[in-house]
């Protein structure tokens, strides 16, 4: 039973990683774009909007992912918790 959580644990943490490094390269792609726009000669505060939305898009991924790897830690503990004292309370 302890493999099985853990193995269900590294699982959800494989998930949550490509998961993460799918928005990244989207984050990514969105950077390069923007820099292609300036480079297009669009005005500045078009540019500058498409950077901060790269920007915040990383910034958004990256909390996200931080969450989801301390809430599947918190469920990890618990499940080892139930395991070793015995069920899942009621």
């Amino acid at each position: 039973m302890p493999l099985q959580i853990v193995g269900r644990f590294v699982l959800q943490m494989v998930i949550g990683a490509l998961l993460f490094a799918a928005v990244a390269l989207v984050a990514l792609v969105l950077w390069w774009f923007t820099d292609w726009l300036g480079k297009q000669g669009v005005p500045h505060h078009i540019s500058y909007i498409s950077a901060l939305m790269a920007e915040l898009l990383f910034l958004l991924d990256v909390v996200c992912f931080v969450v989801f790897v301390f809430g599947e830690a918190i469920k990890l503990i618990r499940e080892i918790y139930w395991d070793v004292f015995g069920g899942r309370p009621a």
